[in-house]
């Protein structure tokens, strides 16, 4: 059966990705946990499609939007086959 979702719900969802820090006025301060980087790539060819990489017996899918795909920079298997992938082009920045 699915939960539905409250505003408790969200907030504890958004604390346990979070750090309270207390400040020296007496406030408490969120902060929210930083994500990895992301790595943009756009496809030359197509602007919408599915890329498959075969990890195990498993097939991880990266999808194409509106000519781009990005995966996080910590993603070594992720990076190494969008970086071989003929039709996409790494973005700097």
């Amino acid at each position: 059966m699915a939960v539905k979702k409250t505003a408790e719900t969200d907030a504890a969802a958004d604390a346990a990705e979070s750090a309270v820090v207390p400040g020296a006025d007496g406030t408490d301060t969120i902060l929210a946990a930083a994500e990895p980087a992301g790595v943009t790539f756009t496809d030359r060819v197509f602007t919408s499609r599915s890329l498959f990489l075969q990890a195990g017996d498993d097939l991880r899918e990266f999808k194409v939007q509106a000519g781009r795909v990005t995966v996080q920079a910590d993603n070594a298997e992720a990076l190494a086959f969008l970086r071989g992938h003929a039709d996409l082009q790494q973005l700097d920045g």
